[in-house]
């Protein structure tokens, strides 16, 4: 082979060590540590999509928009929620998802009084059609 090709497949092995593999979580590493800053930017009115574009041209991101944009929700948009639950837990020893359930049982129904419609029970207010396979014979003509 000639020169060019042997200094082309030279190129290419070396590259290809020099290049290693992105870990998958390297991108929500960088978001992390970014987090704060993202969130005072969001209450300052900014769009993700500007704060994306800043974070993106000054190198602290690598990671293309749509990752940003699970990322935020992820870490920030859920955080308060998860925060609010082991704050309750902590004061209380159980979740705040068991005490609200436990607070908010449904009270039991008033029981309906029953109508028989052609031999069969029927409850009041839930009209419509009622199909009987077999015919009354007093309607028939």
């Amino acid at each position: 082979m000639g020169k060019f090709t042997d200094g082309l497949e030279k190129w290419v092995q070396e590259r290809d060590k020099r290049q290693k593999k992105r870990r998958q979580d390297a991108s929500a590493v960088e978001f992390l540590a970014v987090k704060k800053d993202v969130t005072e930017a969001i209450e300052a009115g900014y769009s993700l999509k500007t704060i994306w574009e800043y974070l993106r041209e000054g190198g602290k991101l690598r990671s293309t928009y749509e990752t940003f944009r699970r990322h935020v929700k992820r870490f920030i948009k859920s955080a308060p929620k998860d925060q609010a639950t082991l704050a309750a837990k902590n004061e209380t020893g159980t979740p705040a998802s068991e005490k609200q359930q436990t607070d908010n049982k449904p009270e039991a129904a008033p029981k309906a009084e029953k109508t028989e419609v052609r031999g069969k029970e029927k409850l009041p207010g839930t009209g419509g059609f009622n199909y009987q396979a077999k015919p009354n014979k007093e309607d028939l003509i």
